[in-house]
């Protein structure tokens, strides 16, 4: 697995901020930081993903908040380390925090970010006092049977290897074809596709494993804290209706779909995200 950061594509926009890029020893997390004040508020990617995912949400967050957004273990700069499952990744960001000398923290969360950011609530309730779900993978079970691809026996680990040859394809494409750079609805995509390239396939597979064991069906109803749930109306790896059940499961929950985006809001309806974000925080 790549042990540094992965580099900004220099052929994508990027908001005009410059988070501080930094490594929690005591956690073992890369994490980007950007802002200031008493509110602390932390951005959990999704599987596959890094923290590179939210560099437009810390831009519009950091002007009102601290913000950290963290490398997920297996993930951009932040070693696996035996965090395989989501109870473990929860201990490794509640160390983050401890570190940090944060004692109340926002969560924002995606995908397997969500069902992370649900452990931690559920764990340390003492610690989280908001809670952003965005098509979190919380309903295991319940997810299309697509989205266990990578975990057939026989061909899934292919597939999994496949598909991150692919990215390292498409990571070349990106940096080489200028022309490739005014193709604003492929940039999002291709930009996460970048990021994928260069994480390690066992350590992947040993995640999503560790990601459908956590269903947290049962436990969802024990989450006593303001919770936002967001989804895409398009979402097709997490369908709305699972946030939607997500959202009713927790007591006071709100959900918001976002019309025409797939499963990256963030990255794909920058804008609406972060006005439905930011009126949730206010």
């Amino acid at each position: 697995m790549r042990s540094g950061p992965i580099p900004p594509i220099p052929m994508i926009d990027t908001p005009a901020i410059s988070p501080i890029e930094a490594w929690c020893a005591v956690s073992r997390l890369r994490y980007s930081a950007a802002g200031a004040g008493e509110r602390v508020i932390a951005l959990l990617h999704g599987w596959g993903d890094t923290k590179e995912i939210w560099r437009a949400t810390i831009a519009a967050l950091s002007a009102r908040t601290r913000v950290f957004a963290l490398d997920l273990p297996g993930h951009g700069g932040s070693p696996l380390d035996g965090a395989e499952r989501m109870q473990h990744i929860a201990g490794r960001v509640a160390a983050f925090c401890t570190a940090q000398e944060i004692h109340r923290i926002t969560l924002v969360g995606h995908s397997m970010g969500g069902n992370v950011a649900l452990e931690l609530t559920l764990t340390h309730p003492h610690l989280v006092e908001r809670l952003a779900l965005v098509a979190p993978a919380a309903l295991g079970s319940a997810m299309p049977p697509y989205t266990r691809l990578y975990l057939q026996d026989g061909y899934g680990w292919a597939a999994l290897r496949a598909s991150l040859l692919l990215y390292r394809g498409l990571d070349a494409l990106a940096r080489h074809w200028r022309p490739i750079a005014g193709m604003e609805r492929v940039l999002p995509g291709l930009r996460r596709a970048t990021y994928a390239a260069h994480h390690d396939p066992e350590g992947l597979h040993r995640l999503l494993n560790g990601l459908f064991a956590n269903s947290l069906d049962e436990r969802l109803d024990q989450v006593c804290v303001p919770t936002l749930v967001i989804n895409g109306d398009r979402d097709p790896i997490v369908p709305a209706e699972l946030s939607q059940r997500v959202a009713a499961a927790i007591p006071g929950a709100q959900f918001v779909a976002l019309r025409g985006a797939l499963h990256h809001p963030m990255d794909e309806q920058p804008e609406a995200f972060q006005r439905v974000l930011l009126e949730f925080l206010a």
